[in-house]
Formats: structure tokens, sequence, C-alpha cells
């Protein structure tokens, strides 16, 4: 059998995550804030709401809008209970989540809100808290 090396692109595991705010924020309000972030390229779709963070390690990082008008009534109180107006999902490689909690520690310092897991309760958290 002959050696094959691995392309560092397969061997990477991809994760979804959810920034949620009372503040009624757009993706732009995100991109102005990190455009100052050395290191950090955005690019945004003003249009679509949607941003993606270009990283110091040449990784991306997508963000776009999702409704807040869930389905599941825990999902809509859980929403509720924090007033919680704007939720962004977040698709990035779990190698860069180091990164993303420094830089969404100062999107939570602007805005409040958290940065949580896409999971059936939200946990765990990862910046910010989901007490009111």
């Amino acid at each position: 059998m002959a050696n094959k090396k691995l392309n560092p692109q397969e061997t990477k595991t991809f994760i979804d995550i959810l920034y949620m705010t009372p503040a009624d924020i757009r993706a732009k309000d995100i991109a102005d804030l990190l455009h100052e972030v050395e290191g950090v390229k955005v690019e945004l779709w003003n249009e679509m709401n949607v941003l993606e963070i270009g990283l110091t390690n040449d990784n991306s990082v997508d963000m776009e809008p999702l409704d807040v008008n869930f389905k599941d009534p825990s999902d809509i109180s859980f929403v509720r209970n924090r007033e919680i107006k704007t939720i962004f999902a977040l698709t990035l490689c779990d190698d860069d989540m180091d990164e993303i909690e420094t830089l969404f520690e100062k999107v939570v310092d602007k805005y409040s809100g958290f940065l949580c897991a896409d999971t059936s309760d939200f946990y765990p958290v990862y910046v910010g808290t989901t007490k009111k």
C-alpha cells in the first residue's frame, strides 16, 4: 500500500454554534466591531445580513442570521425569557473555537448576549451568560 498524505482539509471537524443577544443588531454591526481587530478579515454581504470572518490562521467562520421564532416550546421559552432579538448561526472549524471566543468577548461586551452550542439546551455557553 502506498503512503498517502492526508489533505489537512479532510481532517477538520466543523461545528455549529449560536450567538444570541437581546440587542437588535445586524451582521454589519459585528463586522464594524471586528474590522479593527488585527489579523482578522471581515467580508460582509449586507443585503443578506451575512458575514464571513477570516481568522489569523486563514480559516474562516461563516455567520448568518436565524429566525428568532422557534417552533419548539422550550426553545420559544428560552428565547422569550432572555428577550433575545437577534440570533446568528456560526459554522467554524472546532480548532478555531479559542479564537472565536476571544473575538466574541468583544462582541458580547458591546452587544451583550452569549455564544453557545447549537444543541437542544443551548449548552455549553462559551462566552457571556444566559442569565438575565
